[in-house]
């Protein structure tokens, strides 16, 4: 779905459809909650509640994914589509040990790596209060900046919308340039997770 038709659900369904849609992808989805905060379109209080549910409901499945399954026979299976090799993860069962909180901020914030690396959190036998204890402080402030960001670039639509006259476009726009920051940053993020993976 493009940006506009993500835009479009939003306007319409506003709370409704923030929940699904934070499940999959809350990021991203968080920068254009901030947007429509901006413009009054969704209370920032209850689009904020909404955005951690939709990421820490996920994060748990992921997590309980994990916990329960078994490390050899999920790297057998599915080890090589998310590239985490036996080796790698002995490495990152010592980061999720050792590192904790730092691993959670920068897996969640590298884009695709996310999911994996909270399925390792399980598979490293990590207890729930622990995985919790590292992931509700990180999505709080991960979402609270991502809103943040989304509302003032949202803040700049009546000197925007005076070139256009579609307030999809003018939102969808912000949008596009808030989640280009952020694949930018998400990239970055990746690229320091792996380089701590080589260097445990």
């Amino acid at each position: 779905m493009d940006q506009s038709g993500i835009v479009q659900l939003l306007m319409h369904y506003r709370y409704l459809i923030l929940f699904p849609l934070a499940a999959f992808e809350g990021p991203i989805i968080s920068l254009f909650a901030g947007v429509l905060v901006s413009l009054g379109y969704l209370n920032p209080f209850i689009a904020y509640i909404i955005l951690l549910l939709g990421d820490l409901v996920p994060d748990t499945i992921y997590y309980y994914v994990g916990r329960h399954g078994n490390s050899k026979t999920f790297l057998a299976k599915h080890g090589h589509k998310v590239g985490i090799t036996e080796k790698r993860f002995e490495t990152i069962e010592y980061l999720w040990k050792e590192h904790g909180f730092k691993t959670m901020f920068m897996s969640k914030l590298a884009y695709g790596l996310s999911t994996p690396f909270l399925i390792t959190a399980g598979l490293s036998g990590m207890t729930l209060g622990r995985f919790y204890l590292f992931t509700i402080p990180v999505t709080v402030i991960q979402y609270a900046a991502f809103m943040l960001l989304g509302f003032y670039f949202g803040s700049s639509y009546e000197i925007i919308s005076q070139y256009f006259k579609s307030a999809e476009i003018v939102i969808a726009g912000l949008a596009i340039v808030a989640i280009a920051a952020y694949y930018f940053f998400s990239i970055y993020m990746k690229t320091e997770l792996v380089k701590k993976e080589d260097g445990k």
